[in-house]
């Protein structure tokens, strides 16, 4: 079925790759998409006699789309449609054997991203480790130990952490190209509104007035959206804090501005960028009151418990960041309770 999948359906598979990081496409979406995609293939399969079995793609079959032409992107998605039909056991050994393959590093990194996307990632969480997360989403070859240990101490941060300890794990995202990355915001999010300003303030003395907004817009306080889009008009790629305001309000963001003006900001169009930024600048006032003690992830309180439904309308990016947040901090809940938080 991967050879199917790679040979006669490359396009549809990079249609869901781009839809899993996008901010307006929902996770109910994708499911879609990929559910017609597995029928197309299913149907392709039987029409040629091919093999409608799920296996465990081996290295050597990986490693002979990579030389014949196909994207990392393209091999990467294809695995994850594989995956989604095999169990857990299985895809944990395909994880660890794509990983402990140097040929085979750009696609493993992809795969481990996508796994975080999918709609039942919550489940996948615990049993992919955060430095494992951390490799994959870094842009750097090799990771010191120093980083990695620095890294894991993300999953201890509480509203006592001093500023001393949160610059070390920010320095560390940033250096490894983490500034806006589920690793950033689950950082951001585990932090006070005080806390998030000092990082803040640290990142505006040695990053981009970019990168400062996403720091700032990733922690996901509402109040904050007024200050990112007073200087919308200054950033080098407005787009991404449109996203960023996006994931944090979710359809909120409808009632402050017009559906179609989000869609072409994101899109990168200079024209409804503006018409973004005088919109919700207008609307502001009539929802400050309601809004600006809020602090949502896709429109959603951090501890709000959802069903089925409301996790299918958030975007795959929000999903995955709301699953590490929910699962890293019931294990910090546990730890506390057992008196082993530090």
């Amino acid at each position: 079925m991967l050879s199917n999948y790679l040979s006669n359906y490359e396009a549809q598979l990079l249609v869901i790759s781009n839809a899993q990081l996008c901010p307006f496409t929902s996770v109910g979406h994708v499911k879609t998409l990929k559910k017609r995609l597995l029928e197309l293939c299913w149907l392709n399969a039987k029409r040629n006699n091919l093999s409608q079995v799920f296996v465990k793609p081996n290295l050597e079959q990986l490693i002979a789309f990579q030389e014949s032409g196909q994207t990392h992107n393209s091999i990467s998605q294809a695995c994850i449609e594989i995956m989604a039909n095999l169990p857990q056991t299985v895809n944990i050994k395909l994880i660890n054997c794509v990983l402990n393959e140097p040929e085979l590093h750009s696609v493993a990194k992809l795969i481990i991203r996508k796994v975080l996307l999918q709609q039942h990632s919550l489940n996948l969480v615990p049993l992919i480790d955060i430095s494992t997360l951390f490799l994959a989403y870094s842009t750097e070859d090799k990771i010191s130990d120093q980083a990695l240990s620095a890294i894991e101490e993300i999953l201890f941060v509480t509203s006592k952490s001093n500023t001393k300890e949160l610059i070390n794990i920010f320095d560390n995202l940033t250096k490894n190209g983490l500034v806006n990355s589920p690793l950033m915001s689950l950082f951001l999010l585990s932090l006070s509104l005080e806390q998030v300003n000092v990082v803040s303030n640290y990142a505006s003395n040695i990053v981009s007035v970019d990168h400062t907004l996403q720091v700032l817009l990733q922690s996901g306080f509402v109040k904050l959206i007024p200050l990112a889009n007073t200087v919308l008009h200054q950033v080098k790629k407005p787009e991404h804090i449109v996203a960023l305001i996006k994931r944090i309000l979710g359809e909120k963001l409808d009632v402050l501005v017009n559906f179609e003006t989000q869609m072409q900001a994101r899109n990168g169009n200079e024209q409804a960028c503006l018409d973004f930024q005088r919109q919700l600048q207008a609307n502001w006032p009539s929802y400050e009151s309601q809004m600006s003690s809020l602090r949502l992830l896709a429109g959603r309180t951090l501890n709000e418990p959802l069903n089925a439904i409301e996790m299918s309308a958030m975007d795959c990016q929000s999903q995955a960041v709301f699953n590490l947040y929910t699962y890293y901090q019931s294990v910090a809940a546990r730890k506390e309770n057992s008196g082993t938080l530090l």
